[in-house]
């Protein structure tokens, strides 16, 4: 059974997922930390040639794993790459781009048949942060932008401009690439999303009970909606497209399944209704499927054609 998620009942719905809200913070705790269950399931596809590395977050105060796809030419040449930033899903790491979504052999098949050309791909580890600086003080945001993007571009070979620089994402990951992107147009030329997490207000909202009672206990831990709904709405990638005047040179393309099970599709629908009324170029599409990497393998060819076209631009 499905029911709406009305304001008036955020506080009730916060006290009685205590319980729920601390299974969850374990989860997260044993994949921000120790990395859990998740050393398990992440088993690196035969011919993966994703390297994995740590560096030290100053913002964050804590190491923060990431992964690293370079291209096929990259050590045999000295070109400059453009680099396109993934963001992870909730409850996953760095390693899903490659171990549930084997992006990176689907990107290795496309260039060797010349359907697209070589970037980088970089993927930071981003807890179940939503890529937001915290009502909490911690500043993920910040990580990737102050940090991350810099740390790859001074330490690889890069084009280092808007142009080549794009960012994308997978469920959280979709929601934090279309935040960033839209918050820092001056920083990316393109943005993709797969599944994102777009949720306009929790009055039009319809969510799995069960599923509603965790995340809302989660966006309070993030967003402090409890007490405000000032951060959640600063950061809500719907907003953006209805008050940003700096999207126009933004390449955006977006997809949803039409059975997902969080109901983000109504989410990608509306975000497509804003960017068409205002005029603003964009990709959407809806195709039939659930939620999460069974689902978003069957369109990742089509979001890195997207932004080898974007990229090809420049």
């Amino acid at each position: 059974m499905w029911t709406r998620v009305r304001p008036a009942a955020l506080l009730s719905l916060l006290l009685l997922t205590q319980t729920a809200f601390a299974l969850l913070t374990q989860t997260a705790f044993a994949t921000q930390r120790g990395r859990g269950a998740f050393e398990d399931r992440d088993q690196i596809p035969e011919g993966s040639r994703v390297r994995y590395l740590t560096f030290h977050s100053d913002v964050l105060d804590r190491d923060v794993p990431y992964g690293l796809y370079l291209p096929p030419s990259y050590d045999t040449t000295d070109r400059t790459y453009p680099v396109l930033f993934f963001l992870h899903g909730a409850n996953e790491n760095e390693k899903r781009w490659s171990t549930r979504g084997m992006t990176d052999l689907m990107l290795d098949r496309m260039v060797a048949a010349g359907e697209i050309g070589e970037f980088i791909v970089a993927i930071p580890f981003g807890a179940n942060s939503f890529y937001t600086n915290s009502a909490s003080g911690e500043r993920w945001e910040d990580m990737v932008v102050q940090e991350f993007i810099p740390l790859i571009e001074t330490g690889y070979r890069t084009v280092g401009e808007r142009s080549g620089r794009a960012i994308s994402g997978i469920s959280m990951g979709g929601y934090g690439a279309l935040k960033l992107a839209m918050q820092h147009p001056d920083l990316f030329g393109a943005v993709s999303a797969h599944s994102a997490m777009l949720l306009d207000d929790f009055e039009q909202a319809t969510l799995d009970p069960r599923r509603a009672q965790l995340y809302l206990a989660l966006f309070d831990s993030i967003f402090g909606i409890s007490e405000s709904m000032d951060l959640w709405n600063q950061n809500n990638p719907l907003r953006m497209a209805r008050e940003s005047t700096r999207l126009d040179d933004l390449a955006i393309y977006f997809d949803c399944g039409t059975e997902d099970e969080y109901g983000f599709y109504v989410g990608a629908e509306q975000l497509h209704d804003i960017l068409e009324s205002r005029g603003i170029r964009h990709e959407f599409h809806l195709y039939p499927g659930t939620h999460g990497w069974d689902y978003a393998r069957e369109h990742t060819a089509a979001s890195l054609a997207f932004h080898w076209e974007a990229f090809s631009r420049r």
